[in-house]
């Protein structure tokens, strides 16, 4: 599910140049996204799709005409319905009515007006979204003020919602006006980086150009916007890195070389071209010319406080300190990509008092020999140093022009003596560059050590990781702090760092720092800093589970959220996947596949699962999943047969990056494997067969869905299971019409009728759509065997005599058998529901009889339950002939049918069906006038329907329960049946008995004058179908309260009448009162 931050910003355009949003009664129409129509009173109903797609061709060219033709064209290309105009008139007459409400049908219209050949929308152009954004594009362009420029963009850009004109469809039309559109919105983009660069706003270039990239990767002035932001950040390496994948994107994909202008840029950066670091638009300002720099890590911050490493910060003091005073340390910081790193590294630079140089490895198969160290040597040249660094070197001759050429003629020193053994030559440099750095280190301030960056180590060169290794044994004397970065699970086994790390580790001047994932707390404080406000706490649980607490990928997704104020399951960040595709690049190739298989299965990978799916040998896939760990893509838990993903964001990005095709594949893979293991539960292979639909029927995939519903709903996740059903529905829709198709369809639908009726009530609107749209489909499949059809039978028949269409309900029922069907289920249902239609016609002694020959008709073997709520149709049988017989004073007959029922509901052993039954037997105990009976039975009912959500039940058992806790004795009963009551609203009319409880419980305590109220009230609104059953008992209570001898003498009459023998005996204990 998506997760909500922050309220989406108001919709109404704002910002310089065009527009500040609608003014008066004009009306405003948004097309970039979704159709959107908005007057002075909210959003108008712009009606059906084909009355959309009239309306957005329209607002493409509000103030033109577009011709009946072209719209005829649009709305039905080739195969326009014989009556196109006379619908395209319709569609316009409702338009008008939408856009214009106060109009009398007298007026023309002012905004949808007829002009020959067609149709205007007869509004300003800044009326509609897209023209505001255009005018604000070409605003932008020509002025020449880079703040008021970017504020125009800005505002103009937050107009885009979403792919524009879906209404339009696929047409060639649409794809040239969304083309046109996405267009001009690339150029403003463009046009805002431009702005950004002008006014030194680097690092959100290079944030958005990625973004851009990734949807157009082959825009060459964004690529060049993205090199000259990174080289003004200080990454040239980066920058030249940009290059390479744009040129080759563009070999690879084109067959074509970068433009001119992007070679050049190349070249320009390569040389340090001076003009690179002006600023295009802006004032020129002076500054220092760009350092190397650890590599961004987003984890901190804008203020530069590092954010959940207090820690690890407090280690950095204490080597600053040691440093200081004479005894040199080595720290060593590892992690994952995007951890926080170079984050640390960049703050510790930030606490030193002296000197300072960094360098960075430089990924790569030749990387450049000794560049950190030549970065390292020029950053403290060029940061005022360099009399003390030629000093420093005297004695050396100008050793670090060696590394750094362009240092020979900053460092006022004669050049290095040259030596013909090379062996030689190599040792005197390297003894001479550690000595003179830690000469320097020596003269410079006692309180401020010499502090030496080296991050990215696992990209060193061999040359460069001896100098390292050099460094670090001589620093016990000194007063350096060398700290050096680097990503321990991509350390090759080859690369030069691999074999110097179990030294440098070993030194007794030493520190491993390994950097993890923040903790909640970290998440918050840093999710507070990126959006400037408080963060709810699913939303930082959520990042914390997707992203492990690493901080890049944290601010990735917070800036997603922060843009697009949601975050769906699914997406990634363009940076995030950037970094994470670099780490899985660096593995080898079966590990990579191996990965994108499990990346199929889900965070947590079953190793058993998998291992079907790959089918490769055993040992070899417990090897790649051994290098899988150790690489830190997967990691152990504490069950052995089950693997996790370190982060759902490298799940996801390995699984993105596969095709949809193959994706769908290996979903029907893992479904089957999941099977074939016996791990699976429904869910699980209704989300693997839901993703493999593509290769799949949809046939496939229904069964799955409904399995998955009916676990849903026991776990009372009634939305859950109704959203899969429903969904399940538009599959089988998806189908091609025909008798497998409808059988399908009426599967579903009684599922879903039953989860409502069990849920929201036996008549709510719902349902009653549900049974609506069964109709046909069980006249079509009259012809099927009884059992196929009757869920839906017994379903729909039991609904229409619930619904007091009893002669229908009785019809539906009897159409099996008289279809000539002798199977004994069609009886069973044909009986039950005459009985149920004879009881709601008051006719105890036909109804009796009724149920007495369904229960006779019972098959000997058990029928499947019904799906969902496990409905037992015999039950459904005992359960009214035990209130039937209850009726007519036949106890024994009630309790040995209740007897049965209960037998069978713990036979299904469904909890519903026992609270069915639970029901059935509080009403017959109820209606004997027996409070303890009905109170343990009531209670039952109760629990049960709390526990699974039913509410119609609750209520109804609370007005049972109420009535017998009073009848104990307990006067709170009374308001347990006001609440009930409360609930139920009006379907209490279908209750007549209830009401009747409710008059005596107001009656029993004493309350003369609300149970008549309660009783007048029932008898007056009527007693429909089986309610008439209570009017003996409403007026006897009546009666009673309003000392109503002739009311009471009524009372036995319509009871004898009825043949009720409860209601006869009290109301002839009531008149023995007079």
């Amino acid at each position: 599910m998506a997760v909500q931050v922050l309220n989406r910003p108001g919709s109404r355009p704002v910002g310089s140049g065009f527009g500040a949003g609608a003014k008066g009664d004009i009306l405003q129409f948004r097309i970039l996204g979704p159709l959107e129509v908005e007057n002075a009173d909210g959003p108008v109903d712009t009606g059906t799709p084909k009355q959309r797609a009239v309306l957005a061709m329209l607002a493409l060219q509000p103030g033109r005409t577009v011709s009946v033709q072209r719209l005829i064209d649009e709305l039905w290309a080739d195969e326009p319905p014989e009556r196109a105009i006379a619908s395209l008139q319709a569609y316009v007459s409702r338009l008008r009515r939408a856009l214009e409400p106060g109009r009398s049908a007298r007026d023309k219209s002012n905004v949808l007006v007829s002009r020959a050949p067609g149709y205007q929308l007869n509004v300003p152009a800044e009326a509609v979204d897209a023209a505001r954004f255009a005018a604000a594009v070409e605003e932008a362009r020509e002025g020449g003020d880079p703040h008021a420029a970017l504020r125009t963009l800005e505002a103009a850009l937050k107009l885009w919602r979403s792919d524009p004109l879906p209404e339009l469809g696929d047409s060639h039309f649409a794809r040239a006006e969304r083309g046109r559109l996405h267009e001009l919105r690339l150029t403003a983009v463009e046009e805002r980086s431009e702005a950004l660069l002008a006014l030194g706003r680097e690092a959100e270039v290079v944030y958005l150009s990625e973004a851009e990239l990734a949807e157009a990767p082959y825009r060459e002035r964004v690529w060049a916007q993205l090199m000259l932001a990174l080289y003004r950040g200080g990454r040239q390496a980066d920058a030249l890195a940009a290059y390479a994948r744009a040129r080759a994107g563009l070999i690879d994909e084109l067959g074509i070389e970068p433009g001119p202008a992007l070679q050049q840029l190349e070249q320009d950066v390569l040389r340090q071209a001076p003009h690179l670091t002006a600023q295009a638009k802006a004032p020129a300002v002076t500054a220092p010319a760009p350092q190397p720099q650890p590599q961004q890590e987003p984890g901190e911050p804008d203020d530069g406080g590092l954010v959940g490493r207090d820690a690890e910060l407090r280690t950095v003091d204490r080597l600053l300190a040691e440093a200081a005073g004479g005894r040199g340390r080595l720290l060593l910081v590892s992690g994952s990509p995007g951890i926080g790193k170079s984050a640390l590294l960049r703050e510790l630079t930030a606490r030193a008092t002296g000197h300072v140089g960094t360098g960075t490895g430089v990924d790569g198969e030749a990387p450049p020999v000794f560049l950190p160290w030549a970065q390292i040597l020029r950053g403290i040249a060029e940061s005022g140093a360099k009399a003390e660094l030629a000093a420093a070197f005297a004695p050396y001759g100008n050793l670090p022009a060696v590394l750094d050429p362009t240092l020979s003629e900053t460092l006022p020193l004669p050049a290095a003596e040259r030596l013909a053994d090379p062996d030689l030559a190599r040792s005197r440099l390297y003894q001479g560059i550690v000595d003179g750095l830690c000469r320097l280190a020596a003269a410079g301030s006692r309180q401020a050590p010499l502090v030496l960056v080296v991050d990215d180590a696992h990209w060193l060169d061999a040359p460069s990781t001896v100098l390292l290794t050099m460094f670090a044994k001589a620093l016990r004397r000194s007063r350096v702090l060398l700290a050096v970065g680097y990503r321990e699970a991509e350390l090759a086994p080859d690369a030069p760092l691999a074999g110097a790390l179990g030294e440098l580790l070993a030194d007794a001047s030493a520190v491993r720092l390994p950097l993890h994932g923040l903790d909640a707390q970290g998440v918050a404080t840093l999710a507070r800093a990126v959006t400037g406000d408080e963060v709810p706490a699913e939303t930082v649980a959520m990042l914390v589970d997707r992203t492990g607490g690493n901080p890049f990928f944290v601010v990735e997704l917070l800036r997603v959220l922060v843009a697009e104020h949601t975050l769906e399951p699914e997406h990634v960040p363009v940076r995030v996947q950037e970094v994470v595709r670099r780490r899985l690049a660096k593995l080898p190739g079966q590990v990579n596949a191996v990965v994108a298989v499990a990346s199929v299965l889900g965070r947590d990978v079953s190793v058993p699962v998998l291992r079907e799916v790959v089918q490769i040998d055993e040992l070899a896939l417990f090897d790649t999943l051994d290098t899988a760990v150790v690489s830190g893509v997967l990691t152990a838990t504490d069950d052995p047969g089950l693997l996790r993903f370190s982060h759902d964001l490298v799940r996801q990005t390995a699984y993105l990056d596969q095709g949809p095709l193959r994706r769908a594949r290996l979903h029907a893979r893992a479904a089957q494997a999941l099977r074939d293991t016996g791990l699976a539960t429904a869910a699980d292979l209704a989300t693997h067969l839901r993703a493999a639909l593509p290769v799949l029927s949809p046939y496939d995939v229904v069964p799955a869905l409904a399995d998955a519903a009916r676990e849903a709903y026991d776990r009372t996740a009634h939305e859950q299971a109704s959203a899969m059903l429903e969904e399940a529905l538009g599959m089988v829709h998806r189908a091609p019409a025909n008798e497998k198709r409808d059988a399908a369809e009426l599967d579903l639908r009684i599922r879903l009728a039953y989860m409502h009726q069990a849920t929201d009530g036996y008549l709510a609107p719902v349902v009653t759509a549900q049974y609506a749209a069964m109709e046909p489909l069980l006249l079509r499949l009259r012809g099927r065997p009884v059992l196929d059809v009757l869920p839906a039978l017994w379903g729909y028949a039991s609904f229409q005599t619930a619904a007091g269409n009893t002669a229908r309900g009785v019809e539906v029922a009897r159409s099996a058998a008289a279809g000539g069907s002798t199977d004994p289920w069609a009886a069973l249902v044909a009986e039950v529901h005459e009985g149920a239609a004879a009881a709601s016609e008051l006719d105890l002694v036909r109804a009796n009889k009724c149920f007495d020959a369904a229960l006779a008709a019972l098959p000997a073997g058990d029928l499947p339950v019904f799906p969902i709520v496990n409905w037992d149709p015999v039950i459904g049988a005992f359960a009214p002939a035990a209130i039937a017989a209850n009726l007519l004073g036949d106890f024994d007959a009630a309790d040995r049918h209740l007897r049965a029922a209960r037998e069978r509901a713990a036979r299904v052993g469904d909890p519903f069906l026992d609270m069915y039954v639970a029901n059935y037997a509080a009403v017959v105990a109820a209606d004997r006038y027996d409070a303890a009976a009905t109170l343990e039975a009531a209670r039952a009912t109760l629990a049960t329907a709390e526990r699974g959500g039913h509410r119609e039940y609750q209520s109804l058992a609370g007005i049972v329960l109420g009535w017998a806790e009073v009848r104990s004795g307990d006067p709170a009963g009374l308001a347990r049946i006001d609440a009930a009551r409360e609930h139920l609203g009006d379907t209490i009319l279908r209750f007549g008995r209830l009401q009747a409880l409710h008059a005596d419980a107001c009656l029993a305590l004493g309350r003369a004058e609300e149970a008549a109220a309660v009783a007048g009230a029932a008898l007056e609104r009527g007693l429909p179908g089986q309610s008439g059953f209570a009017e003996p008992d409403l007026r006897r209570v009546r009666a009673l309260a309003l000392g109503d001898r002739a009311l009471a003498e009524e009372a036995l009459r319509r009871a004898r009448e009825l043949q009720y023998a409860a209601a006869v005996a009290r109301a002839e204990a009531a008149l023995t009162s007079w």
